[in-house]
Parts: C-alpha cells; sequence; structure tokens
C-alpha cells in the first residue's frame, strides 16, 4: 500500500454501531485508519436513550477490552462519541447521566463544568478520548433538524454553557468537538434526507457565533462542520465542503485544530456527488476528517480510491492531503499521552 492510500485512510471516521472488533473494522485500521466513531440506531439518535439490550450489552469492561484491543492493533487513535446534553449520550450505561436541559440550562457554570468533567471521566476510563459534543448551534426559528437538540435559545447563555462543558471535559484529559458550524438558526426541512437550505446571510449568522468563539477561546480541540447548504456562500454549499466557511473559521474565530465533516452522505452535503467526489471536496475545502455514515462504510475503499486519484492527476494537492492527515494523528498522538 503507498503512503498516499494509507494517509486517505487515516482521514476517513467511520461510525461503528456496535463494539464489535471485525474484520471491516481490522482492515481499516490494517490500512492506516486513525478514527472510529461509536454511533448508535436511528431510534436512538431520536429519542436520546440507548437501547435496553445495548445498556445490558455494552459494559464497562466490554468497552475497554474493545478501545484496548483497537489501539493495541493500530497503535494511537481517535477514539469518539457523542455526549450531548440536549441530545445523545453514547455511554450512558457506564459513565453518569449529563443534567436534564432544563437544569443545565439554570446550572451554574461551575457545577456544569464540574458535571461535565465528572461525566468525560468516566468515558475516558472506558477507552473512549474524544467526544463528539457540545452542540453550539442556537436557533432561531423554525428548526426540524436542532428543536429540542440545542443548548440554549440565548446566544449569551448558550456560549457560557458551551465554554463550561470543554472546559470540564478538558481537565478530564479528553477532547471535546464544537458543533455544527457555522450554525444553522433555522432550517424548513431534515439536512440528511432532503436538500435543507440556510438563508441567512454572513452577517446574520455571526450573530449566532458567540457560541463558537466560546468553545474555541475554552480550549475545542475540534469543530464539525454542519451538513445544510449556505445560501450565503457563492456558489451556495454545503459547510462541510465549504472553503469559504472553513476559512472564516480559521482566520475570523482563530481555530486552530482539527476540522471534520458532518456523514458524508447527507442529502444536502452530498448532493449529486458520488461519496468518493464529496470526500475530495471537503478536503479541498479545508476538512481534515471525512465522516463516513454506517451505511456508506462499504464504500471506504472507493472513498480511497477517489482521494488517491485526485492526487495523482492533481485536482487535490498532496499538501492538503498530507495536512489533513497530519491533523488527524497530531490529535490522536497527543491523546494517546494525556
Amino acid at each position: 500500500m503507498s503512503s498516499i492510500e494509507s494517509k486517505a485512510f487515516s482521514v476517513l471516521f467511520p461510525v461503528l454501531l456496535d463494539l464489535d472488533m471485525n474484520e471491516d473494522v481490522r482492515r481499516f485500521l490494517g490500512c492506516g485508519g486513525r478514527s472510529l466513531l461509536f454511533g448508535e440506531t436511528t431510534q436512538e439518535y431520536v429519542s436520546g436513550k440507548m437501547g435496553a439490550s445495548r445498556l445490558e450489552s455494552e459494559t464497562l469492561e466490554k468497552w475497554q477490552r474493545f478501545t484496548g484491543t483497537a489501539k493495541n492493533f493500530a497503535g494511537p487513535l481517535i477514539l469518539a462519541a457523542d455526549a450531548d446534553i440536549s441530545a445523545v449520550h453514547r455511554l450512558q450505561g457506564v459513565a453518569p447521566a449529563l443534567p436534564e436541559l432544563d437544569l443545565a440550562r439554570v446550572m451554574d457554570l461551575a457545577e456544569l463544568e464540574d458535571a461535565c468533567f465528572q461525566v468525560a471521566t468516566k468515558v475516558r476510563d472506558a477507552g473512549v478520548n474524544l467526544l463528539l459534543s457540545p452542540t453550539a448551534d442556537v436557533v432561531g426559528g423554525t428548526n426540524v433538524w436542532l428543536q429540542g437538540r440545542t443548548l440554549s435559545d440565548d446566544v449569551n447563555r448558550a456560549a457560557a454553557m458551551v465554554g463550561a462543558y470543554v472546559r470540564g471535559v478538558r481537565r478530564a484529559g479528553m477532547a471535546s468537538t464544537l458543533k455544527h458550524f457555522p450554525g444553522h438558526p433555522v432550517l424548513l426541512r431534515q439536512p440528511s434526507v432532503e436538500e435543507a437550505v440556510v438563508t441567512e446571510s454572513l452577517d446574520q449568522l455571526r450573530a449566532y457565533w458567540p457560541a463558537f468563539q466560546a468553545g474555541v477561546d475554552a480550549g475545542a480541540d475540534a469543530v464539525m462542520m454542519g451538513p445544510a447548504i449556505f445560501a450565503a456562500c457563492e456558489p451556495p454549499v454545503a459547510a462541510s465542503v465549504s472553503p469559504e466557511l472553513i476559512g472564516l473559521l480559521r482566520d475570523e474565530l482563530g481555530f486552530k485544530g482539527l476540522v471534520m465533516t458532518i456523514d458524508l452522505d447527507h442529502r444536502s452535503t452530498m448532493r449529486n456527488s458520488s461519496l468518493g467526489e464529496v470526500a475530495v471536496a471537503a478536503l479541498n475545502a479545508g476538512a481534515d476528517l471525512l465522516l463516513i455514515s454506517a451505511k456508506a462504510m462499504p464504500e471506504i475503499a472507493q472513498i480511497v480510491c477517489a482521494i488517491t486519484a485526485a492526487v495523482a492527476r492533481g485536482t487535490l494537492p498532496q499538501e492538503r492531503l498530507d495536512a489533513a492527515a497530519l491533523a488527524v494523528s497530531a490529535l490522536a498522538n497527543r491523546l494517546a499521552e494525556a
């Protein structure tokens, strides 16, 4: 396997629905994969609660066995899961519950930070080292995607809560992820299955950025780009493939960490492209880590081929792939030393 192929594998972030070190997972890690995301079923995502059979079977020992085996097999890895105050808490069977949303919204910030620290400490004991939380979006109207899944409708309170979350997780020696930049105040369609458009201008979106800025200032290690199409971009594109929006994250908010996409096969992100084409577009836009849904995982080989072919053709600069792979390995290595 060439070094370019290995780097292409290293920038992919596949979702696993179970703690099963099967041949597909071993093949991915053996080919250079550096990141895994522990996901959940659609029903679990919607309800925010893990299924009873999962809670019974996924003991702390099972988590530690899987994460330990993965790291022994492949070296330092990014091992991620959701732990949202307002939505999914993937490790709720082995870690304390996060505060209920109504309580979190009125908690003293020091108490909220400590609650997040306690959860992150237990999650880290299971071998997970990156939380795909907190949600920094602030809803400003009708939102069929995020309604009920954000921290607060008040920008300043949301910013304070995001900062407390990131600080608590950081104290526990774990990494955190702000999502979903540049924010989705109003969304009338589901971006995963429809072409959903955010119509606000950039100046209107900036009014919602204090929560993202608070997370950046508190030391968030990663930012997940959003799935929707942004009319403010020219031409309108999804945030995960927008060099303009990733550039604003870097230049205006001063974020220097890992930039990841949302699921590449979300309808609003993928549109009429193939998975390989959208992967190359995301890397060219400045994304470092490309989220591959469980449904899209069988296409990993095709995505890798598309990335390596783009490098060979010169449509994806080798330097851009190198930089993305370096950003992933740097975070994996730092978390292994934490």
